[in-house]
């Protein structure tokens, strides 16, 4: 038995004061979001780097005693130190690499093997596979916890085993040597899907214990929450009905096209009043044996929207960094 609860009271106050830190910070976005694109020279990472700041950020100022007399400073010297972190990780990934055998053979492949490992679940496993071989090999968990864990069938865990310690196995030259990008099957799939409305055939394209997503606005997994009535996937599909006039929009579609190398989505919506066509959103999957195990949503992210927009040479219509709510913190329908 859990000894400790986290209330749906605490979640909505958190709500409400993570709404009002990101509209007291959306002035300074653009800036910050450049500040990552030039320090991770990758627009995936610099969208990553500025959400991690953004929390980063957000934890700082709750446990802050000292006024912010610098806003501007105080985020960007949390987005350096942020990047700084995340390069002394790949550097402790690259020095802990195998090294030429030493005096004893046996330390040194054991010490290589033991070094390697975290590298080796990064690059090569999809996030599910990785997830049952940590709590397996390293918190010896039952097949029935680790189910639990990821909200799955034992018999679902027993496949990610498998696939992992198989991955595990090849060479480093080998077909496993890096996670795959999703396939352009499964990219065509989800946009056919989508473009349809099907509902139905949307969930049994996406694992029940998938997580998707949203970037600054939340994040689902499990399948009671795909099915739930503020799920993503109802979302994505109904077009918030319960939102004001001024936000709905007339018609939109998804169409697949390539961005260093991988397969995207693009959501292109039509508003009328707004000039027409564009493009809206992006959506990035991970794929698990023909599924959808992961989605990363950027519809809220307007920085990285409209440098995807130059990059492909598309019209582009950004919004806001967050979903539009009645207050901080409320939904529409409870308004």
């Amino acid at each position: 038995m859990d000894d400790f609860q986290l209330t749906d009271e605490m979640r909505d106050e958190l709500r409400a004061a993570w709404h009002r830190y990101v509209d007291r910070v959306q002035p300074f976005r653009p800036l910050l979001h450049a500040y990552c694109l030039k320090l991770t020279r990758n627009l995936w990472d610099a969208e990553d780097l500025a959400q991690e700041t953004l929390v980063r950020g957000f934890q700082t100022l709750a446990c802050f005693h000292n006024p912010v007399r610098n806003p501007r400073a105080y985020l960007l010297r949390i987005a350096t130190h942020t990047w700084i972190d995340q390069l002394r990780r790949r550097e402790t990934e690259t020095r802990l690499a195998p090294e030429p055998a030493a005096a004893s053979p046996d330390a040194a492949d054991r010490a290589g093997a033991t070094r390697d490992a975290g590298q080796m679940l990064l690059q090569r496993l999809a996030p599910r596979e990785r997830a049952a071989v940590l709590l397996k090999e390293l918190f010896e968990m039952s097949l029935e916890e680790i189910a639990e864990v990821l909200g799955t069938t034992v018999g679902a865990v027993k496949a990610a085993l498998h696939r992992g310690r198989e991955r595990l196995r090849e060479p480093e030259d080998g077909p496993a040597a890096r996670r795959p990008l999703p396939s352009v099957a499964l990219v065509d799939r989800f946009v056919e899907l989508f473009n349809a409305k099907d509902r139905d055939g949307m969930l049994a394209l996406v694992l029940d214990n998938a997580g998707l997503s949203n970037l600054g606005v939340g994040t689902q997994y499990g399948a009671e929450s795909l099915r739930g009535k503020r799920s993503w996937i109802e979302g994505a599909f109904g077009g918030h009905p319960e939102w004001p006039e001024v936000f709905r929009f007339e018609s939109d579609r998804a169409v697949r096209a390539e961005l260093y190398g991988e397969p995207i989505v693009l959501l292109f919506r039509t508003r009328e009043r707004w000039g027409g066509e564009a493009l809206e959103a992006v959506f990035r999957l991970e794929e698990e044996e023909g599924r959808v195990a992961g989605l990363r949503s950027y519809g809220f992210c307007p920085d990285t929207i409209r440098a995807v927009g130059e990059m492909l040479s598309l019209p582009v219509r950004t919004g806001i960094y967050r979903a539009p709510s009645p207050e901080p913190g409320a939904y529409w329908d409870e308004a």
